[in-house]
């Protein structure tokens, strides 16, 4: 007892401690949330709230919480309104807490927003009159996130700057990478390439009237586009434009021949003697990129090098026919073969002999005599009536032949003729469309007789490169002011043209959506709900969909688009335009331009399968080709012959499987197998992005 109360007044003590200190904390407590609203009210006082014209600006909705989200907001609508010292400071704050440009900015939760402070910012700056600042600030959020509005604005504060300089603006410097101005190629395709320069910076670049994909103008844009031209003259005209409007024009000559020469057999004599047997051979070569060479029986016969090369050789007859081939600079060639048959043993005359389309001989004297009793024979090489081939472009080789001299020959009503004779070698480079081509070979002679052969060559088209197979889409209505409009509506009807028009995706039309919303009672006002719009896209067997949201302010209307993969929901791309004009023209324009930016998202890319390892495998596609999320088909070639003539007609192929990348490398990519047999995929098979 005497312990006990010896200690009872240590314990309160204590507690009496305990009780100051926890006072005393809660005091200072007190006392920093006294000083911090404090201090906030004294540097945040309430912004003024203004109506014009019958609007509000200056509000946000819900509380104003002082965060960075909160000021955005407000100085957008500021902004707006143009209140532009006002929007200034709120843009500036929301820079102050958070300083990167970005979209899909995470407010709190799982809210999200776009976040552009510098390009608005920017904005401000340039309607404000302060150039400079605003060149800083539109080229910052280019930096942290490309939009196409910044782009938009930024070159108009450059046209702005120059402008102001008030010096004469020159026109841009532009190279083509040509060493001459008239060209000549054999390849499927040409390449026009160059550079266009300008310190006042280039705009826009067009060949033949067509302007090439530019992100914003640059002073240093080196280009190159590949153009898929016929045969024959092209002029092709590039030209830059700088911001003010200068412009530059540069033509050059594209002469495309992948055709060989034609060879005409004009007069033919077959000598006897008696040292031996011989024959002599007149002819011409006519070929617009010019005759090179010239070889009878393997032997090199020397000829003048031009367009147009007669010819006149005597040779023994060793082989028992002979043998042309003739060659343009280009490496172009065409050969021509004439059987020679003896007569009987006892040295009778030597004919010339050739099989009509009939396998019949024809004499020498029926070839050159002067009575005409047949029109004339149209043959070509290794091509039946129909023939069903997987190319893009076929090789048609063909020989016509009378009794008197031809005077008329055309591929599809177009002449070929250079040079009557009476035996004429010809070949031709046909460009094929998906489905029947019909090629009509008309020939005539002297005496008007006619002829005429017409093949039917259907070009099909391998599984894997086939529309059917490529990523499948729809296009919803996007979102304006939380709701769907007639300008969304018709916005998004020209969208889907614009991509239908591209040949890239395998698109679900809007007829197709409208049963679905219909038979789910869905209007189209909810499908702004990403989680409805995901659902009606699979309702629809879409892979993806496109959804987005149009921004309409006082001085122009940015679309944002995204591509969302249906099954994995990952936002696969996303692309925004930007104008000034408002009006259904305009906006059509602009549904071309975010057509044409996603076909850019999504290049056809084929590879090969490096390695497989249980339910994934690796490409030989890498990171400066590929991207995270895309799919692609798994397929192995299957060439194919044509069963009369034995002559290979392409290759179709046969999907194996599907899979879609889940890891990029430097130079190479892995992938997860979601569709076919694992076993079947093997290394070497091909791969092509959907």
């Amino acid at each position: 007892m005497i312990q006990q109360s010896a200690r009872y007044p240590v314990i309160v003590k204590e507690n009496e401690m305990m009780k100051k200190i926890t006072n005393s904390i809660l005091f200072i407590f007190l006392a920093v949330v006294f000083l911090f609203s404090f201090c906030q009210c004294a540097v945040e006082s309430p912004k003024p709230v203004y109506v014009k014209d019958g609007r509000v600006y200056g509000e946000v909705k819900g509380a104003f919480r002082h965060r960075w989200w909160n000021y955005y907001e407000r100085g957008l609508s500021y902004a707006e309104g143009e209140f532009y010292v006002e929007a200034t400071e709120d843009l500036k704050e929301a820079i102050r807490q958070r300083s990167s440009d970005r979209r899909m900015a995470r407010t709190y939760g799982m809210h999200f927003m776009d976040y552009f402070p510098h390009r608005e910012l920017g904005i401000v700056y340039y309607y404000a009159d302060n150039m400079e600042a605003a060149e800083m600030e539109l080229e910052l959020s280019l930096s942290h996130f490309p939009s196409d509005k910044a782009r938009f604005y930024l070159d108009r504060v450059r046209r702005a700057l120059i402008e102001r300089e008030g010096e004469a603006v020159s026109p841009p410097f532009l190279t083509l990478d040509f060493e001459d101005e008239e060209i000549w190629s054999k390849g499927d395709s040409v390449v026009i390439s160059g550079v266009a320069e300008d310190d006042h910076y280039i705009s826009q670049i067009t060949i033949n009237g067509t302007p090439l994909f530019l992100e914003g103008s640059q002073k240093h844009v080196p280009f190159k586009e590949t153009l898929s031209l016929p045969q024959g003259r092209h002029a092709i005209e590039v030209e830059a434009n700088n911001l003010l409007g200068k412009l530059t024009k540069h033509q050059v000559m594209i002469h495309v021949d992948r055709e060989g020469p034609i060879i005409t057999l004009e007069d033919l004599r077959v000598d006897q003697v008696a040292t031996g047997k011989g024959v002599t051979i007149h002819g011409a070569i006519f070929d617009e990129a010019g005759v090179s060479d010239l070889s009878i029986n393997g032997e090199s016969i020397p000829v003048h090098k031009g367009v147009n090369v007669s010819f006149t050789k005597s040779l023994p007859i060793r082989e028992g026919h002979l043998e042309l081939v003739a060659q343009d600079r280009l490496g172009n060639r065409t050969s021509a073969t004439i059987p020679i048959t003896a007569g009987s043993v006892n040295r009778a005359p030597f004919r010339l002999a050739w099989a009509d389309s009939n396998d019949t001989p024809l004499v020498a004297g029926q070839l050159f005599g002067s009575k005409d009793a047949t029109p004339p024979i149209i043959k070509l090489k290794d091509w039946t009536t129909s023939q069903k081939v997987f190319l893009e472009k076929v090789f048609i080789e063909g020989e016509i032949s009378d009794e008197n001299p031809i005077d008329g020959l055309t591929i599809n009503h177009h002449s070929i003729l250079r040079h009557k004779g009476k035996r004429i070698f010809f070949n031709h480079m046909a460009d094929l469309e998906e489905g029947e081509n019909n090629i009509l070979i008309e020939a005539r002679d002297e005496a008007g007789n006619t002829a005429e052969k017409k093949i039917s060559i259907i070009r099909g088209v391998p599984k894997a490169l086939q529309l059917d197979e490529r990523l499948s889409l729809t296009v919803l209505p996007f979102e304006q002011k939380g709701a769907v409009s007639e300008a969304s509506l018709s916005f998004q009807d020209n969208l889907i043209d614009g991509l239908v028009d591209q040949n890239r995706f395998q698109v679900v039309e809007r007829e197709r959506l409208d049963i679905v919303l219909e038979e789910q009672k869905l209007s189209r006002t909810e499908l702004i709900d990403r989680s409805t719009a995901l659902r009606l896209g699979r309702l629809a067997a879409a892979q993806s969909v496109i959804t987005g949201s149009m921004i309409e302010t006082r001085t122009g209307i940015e679309i944002v688009g995204r591509i969302i993969d249906t099954e994995t929901s990952e936002i696969l791309a996303t692309e925004d335009v930007y104008g000034e004009v408002k009006d259904l023209p305009a906006l059509r324009d602009l549904a071309q331009g975010m057509a044409v930016k996603f076909h850019r998202e999504f290049p056809l890319l084929d590879g090969h399968v490096i390695q497989k390892k249980g339910e994934h495998l690796f490409t030989d596609l890498g990171q400066d080709r590929i991207k995270l999320h895309r799919r692609f088909i798994v397929y192995r070639e299957d060439p194919i012959e044509d069963p009369l003539t034995g002559k290979a007609v392409g290759a179709d192929n046969v999907i194996i499987g599907r899979a879609r990348v889940i890891q990029v490398m430097q130079e190479m990519s892995k992938a997860e197998i979601i569709d076919g047999e694992n076993s079947s995929i093997s290394r070497q098979d091909k791969v092509i992005t959907e």
